[in-house]
């Protein structure tokens, strides 16, 4: 398991369910932590809304985010606040990026 793998889920669902991938890429291209953070806090708003109206089309998507651990999460954004180096921070960024794209395909049925 990833140390980043309910932001990645968080992020997947997102794509599964919107069919964008706009939040992926600003989080796997953001030039710095706090803006990671950022573009973090505005997908996390974004994916409870999608909770709370509870429309789901993709019924993958609502099993998976049925399933996030929001005190992962907590953990996650924290580490990552912590990251001081911005070579680790790239890495990190790619890795979660990489990991919501994987996990999306998954849940649109396309693997």
């Amino acid at each position: 398991m990833s140390e980043f793998t309910e932001i990645g889920k968080i992020l997947a669902v997102l794509v599964a369910e919107q069919d964008s991938y706009t939040y992926v890429d600003k989080i796997g291209y953001a030039p710095s932590r706090d803006l990671a953070i950022f573009y973090l806090k505005e997908a996390i708003r974004d994916f409870h809304s999608l909770l709370r109206r509870g429309e789901f089309e993709n019924k993958s998507a609502k099993k998976e985010a049925e399933k996030i651990n929001y005190n992962r999460v907590e953990y996650e954004i924290r580490k990552m606040s912590n990251i001081s180096d911005r070579k680790e921070l790239r890495e990190k960024l790619s890795l979660i990026a990489a990991l919501a794209l994987t996990i999306s395909a998954r849940l649109k049925g396309e693997v």
